[in-house]
C-alpha cells in the first residue's frame, strides 16, 4: 500500500466516524403524548354527567400533526366524542384512548360508570307459545259481557284473544327485572329492570324477535306501591228527568244537539265507557261524583297502582260525561257506567306509556267495556326521537295505533283527542278506526291550540269536533269552571255516542264511527282543520233509525 492510498484510507475512517457521531448526537426525543386525568369515575343517573379530559403532547416537531383521534374500548359502557367529552353509557369500567393520526403516541384514561339508573324493554316476541286456555272456553279469560260483544257483532274469538304463555312469562322473569306491562294483541312483554346489559339476555331467549327500550329513569329508592285495592262505586244514577237543567254544561251538549238524545231517555244506560287518562286524584271523595257509577279503577303505572293518588286531569274530563247534577252540571253520558284507567306517567314522557296504554285498552277488552275515551296522544319523546316519526303516523304502525286498531277489531269504540300541539296529530288518534276529536270555540271556529293535518298514509285528521275551547268541567273541589283543550272536546262527544248506541244498540261500531261522521255539518266535503265538521245528534238518530230499519 502506499503512503498516498494509506493517507485516503484513514481520511475516509476518520469521515465516517464523525458523520455517525454527529448524527447520534442529534436523535430526536420520542413524541409523549398524556391525558390530562388518569381515571374518571361518572354516574348515569345524574343529569349533567358528561366530563371532558384534554391531551397534552410534548416533543412535537414543528410542522407535525397534533390531531388525536379519540375512541371507547367498550361504548357499552362509555362512549366519547371527537372533541373528548366522555358520557356514561352503562355501569362497568373501560378505557377511552386518545391514538395521534400520525402514530407516533397514544394516551389511555380509565372510566369508571356507575348507574342508579332503571330502564324498561319492550320485548317483542314471535309468537306467544302454548297457551294453557282455549277457543272452547273464553270465559276463562274474557267477561261474559265481552264474549257477548264479539257475538253481537260476529266477531270471532282468535289467537289474538289468547294469554302469552306462562311458560314465557316465567323464562321471561328468570332473566331478571318484572314483568310491567303486556300486550297479547301485539305480542310484547315490558319489563323493568336495573341492568341496561339484561338486554343481550333478553334477546337470547328464542321466542324473543327484538327488545327496544322504552324507559329510561332513576331507580326507585323503595319498592313500588302496590297496595292499592279498588272497591267498585256502585250507585243508582237513573233518574226520569228527560228535560235536564245542564247548568254550567249547557254548551257542552248543545252544541251538538245532544240535549235530543237525553230528551227521549237515552242518557247512556247500559253502556261501559273506560275512560283512559293520566289520573283521578280523590274522584270518590269529590261530592260532584257521588253518583257516578264506578265499576272499577286501575293504574297501570308501574311506579305507583293506585289510580286516585295523583293528576286532575282524568277528573275533568270525566266530568264532561259522567256528571248527573241538574242545575249545576249534566254531562253527556250521566247513565252510563264507568272504568277509570290511569296509564300517564307525568314525572317523565316515554313510550313505555304506549305500552301501559294498549296494557289498559286489552283490560278494558276483558271486562267487556264498549266505548274507551282516551284523551292523550303520544308524538314526540326527545331522546326517544327514533319513535312516533311523523312517517310512522300512517295509522298502522305506532304502537299505540296497532293496540286501538285491535281494540275497534274487537268491536269497541274508541274516541281519542286529537292533541293540543297546534301540529299534526299523533297515536293513536292517527287510527282509521279512531273518532279523532278537535276543538272548536263558542263561535265552532277552531281553537288555535288544535292539532290536525293529513296522516302519513293521507287522511284526514281530526275527524270531528266539539266544543273544547271554553269547555266546562267540573274541577277537585266539585265545582264547575271552563278549561281549554281537545281532552274535554273528546268526553263531550264519547258520552254522546254512548247514548246513541243505546238508542242504536244493533249499530256495530263501525256504522256508529260513519254516522257520526256523516250526521256532521261539513260531512259533504271534509276539509282540514275540521275533518267533517260538528255532528248533530239529531241528524245521527235519523241515519241510525234508517239503519236499523233497513236491516
Amino acid at each position: 500500500m502506499t503512503l498516498r492510498t494509506s493517507l485516503l484510507l484513514l481520511f475516509v475512517l476518520f469521515f465516517s466516524s464523525s458523520f455517525f457521531a454527529c448524527k447520534k448526537s442529534e436523535t430526536l426525543p420520542s413524541v409523549n403524548i398524556t391525558i390530562d386525568s388518569s381515571v374518571i369515575h361518572l354516574k348515569n343517573d345524574e343529569a349533567y354527567r358528561s366530563c371532558r379530559v384534554y391531551v397534552s403532547i410534548q416533543n412535537l416537531q414543528p410542522g407535525e400533526s397534533d390531531e388525536v383521534i379519540w375512541s371507547s374500548e367498550n361504548p357499552r359502557v362509555a362512549r366519547v366524542s371527537q372533541d373528548g367529552l366522555i358520557s356514561p353509557e352503562g355501569a362497568g369500567e373501560t378505557y377511552v384512548l386518545a391514538t395521534m393520526v400520525s402514530g407516533k403516541g397514544i394516551a389511555k384514561c380509565k372510566v369508571i360508570v356507575t348507574d342508579a339508573n332503571d330502564y324498561k324493554f319492550r320485548l317483542v316476541l314471535k309468537d306467544k307459545g302454548n297457551s294453557n286456555f282455549s277457543f272452547n272456553r273464553p270465559e276463562a279469560y274474557l267477561s261474559l259481557k265481552a264474549i257477548e260483544r264479539r257475538r253481537k257483532m260476529n266477531i270471532s274469538i282468535d289467537a289474538t284473544d289468547l294469554p302469552i304463555s306462562e311458560e314465557y312469562l316465567d323464562a321471561i322473569r328468570k332473566v331478571g327485572g318484572t314483568i310491567v306491562a303486556k300486550s297479547k294483541w301485539l305480542n310484547t312483554v315490558s319489563i323493568n329492570c336495573s341492568d341496561k346489559f339484561l338486554i343481550d339476555k333478553y334477546k337470547t331467549l328464542p321466542f324473543v324477535k327484538d327488545v327496544i327500550m322504552v324507559w329510561e329513569g332513576k331507580r326507585m329508592t323503595s319498592p313500588p306501591n302496590q297496595k292499592y285495592t279498588d272497591i267498585a262505586q256502585v250507585t243508582a244514577n237513573h233518574t226520569n228527568n228527560v228535560n235536564f237543567d245542564y247548568g254550567s254544561a249547557s254548551d257542552n251538549i248543545r252544541m251538538n244537539n245532544g240535549q235530543v238524545l237525553h230528551q227521549q231517555g237515552f242518557k247512556g244506560a247500559g253502556i261501559d265507557i273506560a275512560v283512559i287518562d293520566a289520573g283521578f286524584i280523590s274522584l270518590k271523595s269529590n261530592p260532584a261524583f257521588k253518583n257516578v257509577n264506578i265499576k272499577g279503577a286501575k293504574s297501570f303505572i308501574y311506579e305507583d297502582d293506585n289510580p286516585y293518588a295523583v293528576d286532575d286531569h282524568g277528573i275533568f274530563v270525566t266530568s264532561c260525561m259522567a256528571i248527573n247534577l241538574p242545575g249545576t252540571y249534566v254531562g253527556t253520558a250521566p247513565e252510563a257506567n264507568y272504568w277509570l284507567f290511569r296509564t300517564e306517567d307525568r314525572s317523565s314522557e316515554a313510550p313505555i306509556e304506549e305500552d301501559y296504554w294498549v296494557n289498559a285498552a286489552e283490560y278494558a277488552d276483558s271486562v267487556g267495556v264498549d266505548i274507551i275515551n282516551s284523551s292523550l296522544t303520544y308524538s314526540n319523546y326527545g331522546s326517544f326521537s327514533d319513535m312516533n316519526k311523523i312517517e310512522d303516523l300512517d295509522g298502522k304502525t305506532a304502537f299505540a295505533t296497532r293496540g286501538a286498531n285491535a281494540a275497534v277489531s274487537k268491536g269497541i269504540f274508541l274516541v281519542n283527542c286529537a292533541g293540543n300541539d297546534n301540529t299534526y296529530v299523533g297515536t293513536p288518534a292517527d287510527s282509521p278506526g279512531v273518532l279523532t276529536v278537535g276543538s272548536v270555540n263558542s263561535s265552532r271556529n277552531m281553537d288555535r291550540f288544535n292539532s290536525w293535518g293529513f296522516t302519513a298514509d293521507g287522511r284526514i285528521k281530526p275527524d270531528v269536533m266539539a266544543k273544547g275551547g271554553g269547555a266546562s268541567v267540573i274541577n277537585v273541589l266539585g265545582n264547575s269552571e271552563k278549561l281549554n283543550g281537545t281532552s274535554f272536546a273528546s268526553p263531550i262527544i264519547c258520552g254522546l255516542v254512548a247514548c246513541l248506541w243505546q238508542a242504536y244498540p244493533r249499530l256495530t261500531n263501525k256504522e256508529l264511527l260513519e254516522v257520526i261522521k256523516k250526521s256532521a255539518d261539513r260531512a259533504s266535503n271534509p276539509v282540514l282543520p275540521y275533518g267533517y265538521g260538528i255532528p248533530d245528534m239529531q241528524i245521527a238518530m235519523d241515519m241510525s233509525k234508517a239503519i236499523t230499519i233497513s236491516r
